[in-house]
């Protein structure tokens, strides 16, 4: 999934700072997880993991990959119609067979998504963020699995893989280009693409992991971790606006949204004090002073709101002189086609602190 700030390629630079710094065990704390590509890297490589974050999407993903630690079996479902046993079934595991039988719905006109999202829709501004066609898809998806969810007929992980599923698949069919902050004039090829959900690969392991939806900072004071890394968002855009439209198919609760792109209304506690120039400093210091970690590492990006400087004061209260670690590359930016170009360079750095 295309999401700002996400850390596939830090991975590596990530992952030799921790083995060669810290213990090649123990637990590990994403605290800003997103898409918590972060925490899945570490659970593969062997640690107790706990992750966070205040998105109820990011929260799916952290359900789906880090606490569930097996392929869903679906042992509760009962025999799906319209899925004969035979045939293109033959050999097929019960996860696939789900998907399959959720791949072939047929999509309806009065949910949610294709009436708020989609030109066909009954909104005044013909928003097209999806075809109709995977507009009405989406909802009939969307509204089965939360039946079976209100039945008891999946489990807790079993839902949270097939909502990962949706999601992955909606990204791929949306006319945007980057965020959900405003659609495509024009159709993207991509949209023309009808929605397919594809099974979701789940990361084995024998420890019990924890997915919080909390505030980081009084997360903090609840979570001891031996690797404490945090990765806050660094300009004024909030992340709840930049992807309201999966937002509001993971939650499924038909807000009333405003304005020509249907954004969903937040509270201020839906709101993260990193985005805030007036608050960010103060709230960094803050969660740095409660952490309770043996070692710190901090992700954070050159044209961020907090200096390299504020952040290496911060962290030089907590232990060692921090090490910085500056990562160079190239910053791609959507053009007014809404394909990716190459823009400038900018730098990524890595603060690194072993605790006192």
């Amino acid at each position: 999934m295309r999401y700002i700030g996400r850390k596939t390629n830090l991975l590596p630079y990530i992952e030799d700072v921790v083995l060669k710094n810290a213990s090649r065990t123990g637990v590990f704390c994403d605290l800003f997880a997103g898409t918590h590509s972060v925490a899945a890297h570490f659970k593969r490589l062997g640690f107790q993991i706990i992750s966070n974050d205040l998105l109820c999407l990011a929260y799916v993903f952290g359900r789906a990959l880090i606490q569930n630690n097996e392929e869903p079996a679906f042992s509760a479902l009962p025999n799906l119609p319209n899925t004969p046993s035979g045939g293109l079934f033959n050999g097929m595991d019960a996860y696939l067979r789900v998907l399959n039988y959720l791949n072939g719905l047929v999509g309806v006109s009065d949910g949610f998504i294709f009436n708020t999202y989609c030109p066909g829709g009954a909104n005044e501004y013909c928003r097209q963020y999806l075809s109709d066609r995977n507009g009405k898809k989406i909802d009939a998806i969307r509204q089965r699995i939360e039946e079976w969810k209100r039945d008891n007929l999946v489990t807790e992980d079993e839902y949270y893989s097939l909502l990962l599923s949706l999601l992955e698949a909606v990204s791929k069919v949306t006319n945007i280009s980057g965020t959900y902050g405003a659609y495509l004039k024009e159709w993207d090829a991509r949209t023309y693409k009808e929605l397919t959900l594809d099974p979701i690969t789940p990361i084995p392991s024998n420890k019990e992991h924890s997915v919080y939806q909390q505030d980081a900072n009084r997360l903090i004071e609840q979570i001891e971790c031996d690797i404490l890394y945090i990765d806050p968002p660094y300009n004024p855009r909030q992340y709840i606006t930049n992807y309201h439209l999966l937002e509001t198919i993971a939650r499924y609760d038909n807000p009333s949204v405003y304005g020509k792109t249907g954004l969903r209304p937040y509270s201020d506690s839906e709101k993260s004090a990193y985005c805030s120039r007036g608050a960010c400093l103060r709230a960094f210091a803050g969660l740095i002073s409660r952490a309770k970690a043996k070692h710190i590492i901090v992700s954070y990006n050159s044209e961020g709101i907090m200096s390299d400087a504020e952040i290496h004061g911060v962290l030089s209260e907590k232990g060692e002189v921090p090490k910085l670690i500056p990562i160079d590359y190239r910053r791609f930016k959507s053009n007014s086609t809404g394909k990716l170009s190459s823009n400038k360079n900018v730098r990524e750095y890595l603060f690194y602190v072993q605790t006192n």
